[in-house]
């Protein structure tokens, strides 16, 4: 297995936050997908906290970093 970056966009349904697209290094990128799926979409996921997790890309993350770091 050998490790990999792993870009992940997280929307909320509601449209009450804006996406975020976080950065991860994975060895295994199937087993944390799930992981993301069930901590954000679960069954136990209150609604405020529900989010949406699709693969992104390095550029959209890059895009993102240089947008949210404007003051």
């Amino acid at each position: 297995m050998e490790q990999r970056d792993l870009y992940i966009r997280l929307t909320d349904p509601s449209g009450k936050h804006k996406d975020v697209i976080n950065h991860h290094r994975v060895w295994d990128s199937e087993r944390f997908l799930a992981s993301q799926f069930k901590t954000y979409d679960g069954p136990n996921t209150p609604d405020k906290d529900r989010r949406i997790v699709t693969v992104s890309n390095e550029i959209d993350y890059r895009s993102f970093k240089k947008g949210s770091l404007k003051c």
